[in-house]
């Protein structure tokens, strides 16, 4: 395949990332580019910034008698139609059903339309590929591939990444800190009680109510306030008095003992945070020496921090710490996070793929998360402490009907304080947690390393960029 032109596109560039970090589409950017190392085995990569490209390209280089196909990194829903280049939908999907019908004004919406047109895709998970062929028939071209995390994580400057470390350790990075232990947190701050006259000063520190009111303000302001003002001139001038959000700065932040790590996005609902942070706070309220990293991808620190600062004072007081990181982490700062965890946490109730799972695990980070949708291919009690479920309905997220049309998975609140528990035990038995970290990156070398990626990839494009005799352009009566 060493002739073939691969061009790949998103929706998201490299000029807007920074800004998109929690928005619809957001992770495809990301996706993409781990998908570079793999395509480049076969062929020529270019990332096309505009459709008009695709085509020019597509009818300078078939001219010349190369292979050229597009590679579409986005939702069947928003993959282009009407190319003269051979295009493949790239897409991660977390249900066990796909949309066979069509809403709002958008034929695609019905991805069968989608899928008759490109003749082909690729997705991430095998339970998405069964949902496309149970649709589109078991002979419909569809290969399920992961995105080739493996390598990135290998190499003499990661060789300490897989020592069990709970000694002190810094994080150094760029951005915003919510710390659980400089918080001040109490039930108390979030309701005002009369204090009786004879209370001693100390019962409830005037910086106590302060730091939760600061933090509480401004969502406070636009839900209860900003929507009675008469007009949009109001709002604009309420919403500048409001407290504003600090500029990130340099951060230097000490962790030590046993440190969880997630990575998600506080916007989506399917990320499960709440049971996270609660069932940890539990699960540990009398421990000292354990921390949980929360990475936030979201470009809005305000979009959720009124729930963040509610949640854990309602938790509080817990000995455990919680702490939530705003801001977008540079390759290497990234890597140290990895490097400096202990365990990856996922509580989400499906999953496309979870690239982070994927990278922790590459580094022999041992996991806690449940067992369904894409995580079915790669996580078992060898690299997890899995977390029981059960399916629930659910709408498509894209449907603005929520009609319920699928199955998410409703985690075992219970059964993840377990597995916080029984990961803590381990984290304190060097041999036990040696064993699960080494299955980890053995797991993924066999599973998502470029090697593997580029060869399953290479057969599945050969098949079909090259014209099969009698072979027609799929359709469907829609």
């Amino acid at each position: 395949m060493m002739d073939t032109l691969i061009l790949i596109g998103s929706k998201i560039s490299q000029d807007t990332i920074h800004s998109s970090l929690g928005k619809p589409e957001y992770s495809y950017y990301f996706l993409m580019k781990e998908f570079v190392p793999a395509l480049q085995c076969l062929g020529s990569v270019v990332e096309v910034k505009s459709l008009d490209e695709v085509d020019a390209l597509f009818d300078l280089h078939s001219a010349q008698g190369r292979k050229v196909v597009f590679l579409s990194f986005s939702p069947p829903q928003q993959t282009p139609e009407g190319l003269r280049c051979p295009t493949i939908p790239v897409f991660a999907w977390e249900f066990d059903s796909i949309p066979t019908e069509a809403w709002g004004d958008e034929p695609r919406n019905d991805w069968r339309r989608v899928f008759a047109s490109s003749g082909a895709a690729l997705t991430l998970s095998r339970e998405a590929a069964d949902a496309v062929k149970a649709v589109m028939g078991d002979d419909y071209p569809i290969i399920a591939v992961p995105a080739p995390v493996w390598d990135r994580f290998q190499g003499e400057n990661m060789d300490d990444a897989r020592r069990l470390n709970l000694s002190e350790r810094m994080l150094r990075f760029t951005g915003h800190v919510i710390d659980s232990p400089h918080l001040g947190l109490s039930a108390d701050c979030l309701v005002s009680l009369p204090q009786p006259a004879s209370a001693p000063a100390a019962a409830l520190p005037s910086n106590v109510r302060w730091l939760t009111t600061k933090a509480l303000f401004k969502g406070w302001w636009a839900e209860a306030v900003a929507p009675f003002l008469a007009s949009r001139r109001a709002v604009v001038e309420a919403e500048q008095q409001a407290p504003q959000p600090a500029q990130a700065e340099p951060r230097q932040l000490e962790l030590r003992g046993v440190v969880y790590t997630t990575v998600l996005n506080p916007g989506d609902h399917r990320k499960n945070w709440i049971d996270m942070i609660s069932a940890f706070c539990w699960a540990f309220h009398d421990v000292a020496d354990v921390t949980l990293v929360v990475k936030m991808t979201h470009h809005d620190l305000e979009s959720y921090r009124v729930m963040l600062m509610t949640l854990l004072s309602r938790l509080a007081p817990f000995q455990c710490r919680i702490v939530v990181i705003h801001g977008f982490l540079q390759d290497e700062e990234y890597r140290d996070l990895v490097r400096h965890s202990t365990y990856y946490v996922n509580t989400s109730v499906c999953e496309g793929l979870c690239l982070p799972l994927m990278e922790f695990l590459s580094c022999g980070k041992p996991a806690i998360g449940p067992r369904h949708t894409a995580m079915l291919d790669y996580l078992d009690e060898d690299v997890a402490f899995i977390v029981g479920s059960a399916p629930q309905p659910a709408s498509w997220p894209h449907d603005s009907r929520a009609l319920l049309r699928a199955y998410l998975h409703r985690l075992n609140w219970e059964s993840l304080v377990t597995a916080y528990r029984a990961s803590y035990a381990t984290a304190k038995q060097p041999v036990d947690y040696r064993r699960m970290s080494e299955a980890a990156g053995r797991r993924m070398r066999e599973y998502c390393s470029v090697e593997q990626v580029s060869g399953r990839l290479g057969e599945f494009l050969d098949d079909q960029l090259v014209p099969v005799p009698g072979a027609a352009q799929r359709s469907l009566a829609l």
